[in-house]
């Protein structure tokens, strides 16, 4: 039921994303190298690793990825935007393969050091299963604003606790250099405060709230740190959608915040 709930979140969040709208007039798409084509293909890993010379009741760490590689039909281009990648997922300096197995290998070494809490819940008498840990990693490509790529990914990780940890990661990447395009590539120098406005009109509507002390009242900006840019953004074809993800802006209840703000609006701060 876990696995399948993830599914229909993962699908809707694609979903969501990818239905950005029609192209508009600044939308031109830029070439990737002459003679290039780009191919995707996925690195699929599912794995799932307990203790060694345990009884069938061990607790089981399952971790499941999916994530596209880019081929960009130039090897240098290509070497480079997979280490992008690699980096903007995992903080890892190698390939993007290498560094899931990297990751995989960390996550193993950090269950181990349960086994024994392990032997002290059999003791115990309670049940072992109370120690099952996963993390699902799912990533997903869509073209946006300029014929850039829009790489997202969707991670979802449980390490006991009331729920699971869930959170997004989004890279824009320019085809044309593997690199990734960041906030002052697209945004002017100084800008940041008319954004910043810009964001928290779209945030007070969003939570359905006519003043500051009606947003607190209901959860948003719960900490009192004011809103920030977040630099977790989607160029789509019609907006820049800045991704919040949960506990950054609100509770875990009230989920991711999204906020879109489409070209039009940001022409004047935009370069």
């Amino acid at each position: 039921m876990k696995k399948c709930t993830a599914i229909i979140f993962y699908s809707a969040l694609f979903l969501l994303f990818s239905c950005t709208g029609s192209k508009s007039g600044k939308n031109e798409q830029p070439q990737t190298p002459k003679g290039s084509e780009i191919k995707i293909d996925t690195i699929n890993i599912h794995d799932k690793y307990t203790f060694a010379y345990v009884k069938e009741d061990a607790p089981i760490l399952t971790i499941d990825i999916s994530l596209p590689t880019i081929d960009l039909g130039n090897n240098e281009t290509t070497a480079k935007l997979d280490s992008t990648l690699a980096l903007g997922i995992f903080s890892l300096p190698y390939t993007l393969r290498e560094s899931c197995d990297s990751f995989i290998s960390n996550q193993k070494k950090d269950f181990d050091w349960l086994r024994n809490d392990y032997h002290n819940l059999k003791e115990e008498g309670m049940p072992p299963g109370l120690m099952q840990q996963y993390c699902d990693i799912v990533g997903k490509t869509i073209r946006g604003y300029k014929g850039y790529i829009n790489y997202i990914v969707n991670r979802e990780e449980y390490y006991g606790g009331a729920h699971p940890y869930t959170y997004h990661i989004i890279l824009n990447i320019d085809p044309t250099t593997g690199t990734e395009i960041t906030f002052y590539d697209i945004f002017k120098e100084g800008c940041e405060e008319a954004l910043t406005a810009m964001l928290l009109d779209k945030l007070m509507k969003h939570a359905n709230a006519s003043t500051m002390d009606e947003l607190h009242e209901k959860g948003y900006l719960y900490l009192d740190t004011g809103l920030f840019i977040s630099q977790n953004f989607l160029l789509g074809n019609d907006s820049v959608t800045f991704l919040y993800n949960r506990y950054e802006i609100a509770p875990y209840a009230l989920g991711d915040i999204k906020l879109a703000l489409d070209y039009r609006t940001l022409k004047d701060i935009m370069k």
